[in-house]
């Protein structure tokens, strides 16, 4: 019998601890291939994390998680992205500013690719890890 996934906001462990999944990889496909820029405007507690954590899942092509879902033989997985994913609950901003965790936050991301960014502001640093990211992984 599968389990609520009440408090669960990443695809992996929802999968991993064999929780209810209500299967939008068909909707995820079509926002994915088609358009261009989407607003995501959802109220609280209605699943805008997993979605992310789904899309994180897809573009770095961890196929396991997808077993048995729409989106399995769709999706090309021998592609690969790099993800730049900032949850912002992992931030702390009450004993720091915002702009420094998100500074903080985009240094372990360029760490975790190997790349050093040399820009101070918040801004340039967010701007320099997208073009290195694009630079090194196409």
């Amino acid at each position: 019998m599968k389990n609520l996934p009440i408090g669960i906001q990443s695809l992996s462990e929802l999968r991993r601890k064999n929780g209810i999944y209500v299967d939008k990889t068909q909707h995820i496909h079509q926002l994915t291939t088609r358009g261009k820029f989407y607003f995501l405007s959802r109220p609280r507690r209605f699943g805008k994390s997993l979605l992310i954590s789904t899309l994180k899942e897809l573009f770095q092509g961890n196929k396991k998680l997808f077993e048995g879902l729409w989106i399995e033989d769709k999706w090309d997985w021998s592609t690969t992205n790099p993800v730049i994913h900032i949850s912002f609950d992992t931030i702390s901003y009450t004993e720091m500013s915002l702009t420094e965790g998100l500074r903080i936050r985009l240094n372990e991301i360029a760490t975790d690719y190997k790349i050093a960014l040399l820009a101070t502001d918040l801004k340039g640093q967010f701007r320099e890890l997208i073009r290195k990211l694009a630079e090194n992984y196409g």
